[in-house]
């Protein structure tokens, strides 16, 4: 009797987690469309999308990642690809160049950006942490796929490489 209520237990136990944790992770959201204002981050863009599909890990579904980070004197913008699309929930916007998707996270700078009425829906990379049918513990641990990275210093509307 013990043992039919110790695995009722974990039965329920595995069921209780399961749903918790689909219910906590969103895996779909959207971001408002931004429209590029300074022409310097499209030239960038362009030229780090051309060097990549030189590359082995190129292909038409790699996602362009814009990571913005004001300091005390300049901001740091950081320029990254990945397979793998990340919720950080400091995403700003989206926008698209060359048919990809550019994800613009930090805050939001009215010198780069103007934002529209348009929202752009996403699938956000979803891990598969759980307990398979099985009782299998299933553990995924994510693997850092991000590929290029190009570091720039933007002062006065103007981009310099680091």
């Amino acid at each position: 009797m013990k043992r039919y209520i110790k695995c009722f237990l974990l039965v329920c136990l595995s069921m209780f987690c399961l749903l918790s944790k689909s219910q906590n992770i969103n895996t779909k959201d959207s971001l408002p469309v931004l429209k590029v204002k300074n022409e310097q981050l499209l030239v960038i863009l362009d030229s780090l999308i051309e060097h990549d599909k030189r590359c082995d890990f190129y292909d038409s579904n790699l996602v362009y990642i814009v990571h913005i980070q004001p300091t005390e004197y300049t901001t740091l913008i950081q320029f990254t690809s990945s397979h793998k699309l990340i919720r950080t929930d400091n995403e700003t916007g989206c926008f698209t160049k060359k048919n990809h998707i550019v994800i613009v996270r930090g805050p939001y700078d009215v010198t780069l950006f103007k934002k529209t009425r348009c929202k752009k829906a996403f699938n956000y990379y979803q891990p598969s942490d759980g307990v398979d049918s099985n009782g299998t513990v299933i553990i995924d641990i994510y693997e850092d796929d991000s590929y290029t990275q190009w570091d720039y210093k933007y002062v006065k509307n103007n981009f310099t490489k680091i």
